[in-house]
């Protein structure tokens, strides 16, 4: 894999953005490189969760391994706090900016597939909850969507529409903007999913998701599978009895993800411990 950083301005976000692209350009066999490789490559745009930036997939797993060995590109942005919203109430766009510009950009610069396809959208944590509203956005855009241990926040949103403490009205504010205004707009993916129910042509992107029993998320994480399972998705889940809300299992389960997208050599994950046992499991047949 070739490793490059990209540093380009943004017209939506109206200032220099990072990414790492990681490029199977120079794959090698052996200590030779194997057959020459142009494109068009299968994509996926992965990212990362709170407080995290685009390197965290670089440093903590091995999916530049994984992904070397489908032939598939990576394309990791670096974001705020981990959340890529629109919130036209005070001009920000970071949801245009990852479903729009970062794939036309990225696709000018590299030889990656247009096809739908063969364009992934991935993410971890709150990462999940973007991957989710950003694909529902344009599913004409994307046709898989990753969502692993996803930080699907309705619940907490309405919880602190109706607390009467500023403190948590203020916290969640920081990510969504006016709390008033999710509930029913394109940051509620309750809402998004109706749009399919209601425009049944919609192309409909197929899902991945993957959230231990352990973790404290499991149950928000199980309600969308089903919710999108629901409304007539391809969804494909998977709820294991180990694993918490930590880079040991998101090393493991996205190789499984990976493997589901773009079915290839698998390796064995590198978290050690009882964390190796996951990448052993497939997705069941539908």
């Amino acid at each position: 894999m070739a490793l490059l950083r990209v540093d380009f301005y943004s017209r939506y976000l109206e200032r220099n953005v990072v990414l790492t692209a990681v490029i199977p350009v120079d794959k090698m066999d052996g200590n030779k490189l194997a057959k020459h490789r142009q494109g068009p490559y299968r994509t996926v745009y992965l990212l990362h969760g709170l407080f995290g930036q685009d390197n965290d997939w670089i440093d903590k797993t091995h999916v530049v391994q994984t992904a070397e060995a489908r032939d598939v590109v990576l394309i990791m942005p670096s974001g705020e706090d981990g959340l890529y919203l629109n919130k036209p109430e005070i001009n920000e766009w970071h949801g245009k900016f990852i479903s729009e510009e970062l794939v036309e950009v990225t696709r000018r610069l590299f030889p990656l597939s247009r096809k739908r396809e063969d364009t992934a959208l991935a993410g971890i944590s709150i990462g999940a909850y973007t991957a989710l509203i950003n694909g529902l956005l344009r599913p004409e855009r994307f046709g898989s969507i990753i969502m692993l241990s996803g930080a699907f926040m309705r619940d907490r949103i309405l919880d602190a529409v109706e607390s009467h403490s500023p403190r948590k009205r203020k916290y969640y504010e920081r990510f969504f903007g006016d709390l008033d205004t999710v509930l029913g707009s394109e940051k509620d993916y309750v809402a998004l999913v109706e749009r399919f129910r209601e425009n049944p042509d919609l192309p409909k992107p197929r899902f991945y998701g993957a959230c231990g029993k352990s973790d404290n998320l499991c149950a928000s994480n199980r309600e969308v599978m089903n919710l999108l399972d629901d409304a007539g998705f391809d969804v494909t889940y998977w709820e294991p009895g180990i694993g918490g809300h930590e880079w040991p299992f998101w090393n493991a389960w996205i190789d499984c993800a990976l493997d589901w997208y773009a079915p290839g050599e698998m390796r064995p994950s590198s978290a050690g411990g009882d964390y190796t046992a996951l990448t052993s499991l497939r997705p069941p047949q539908q």
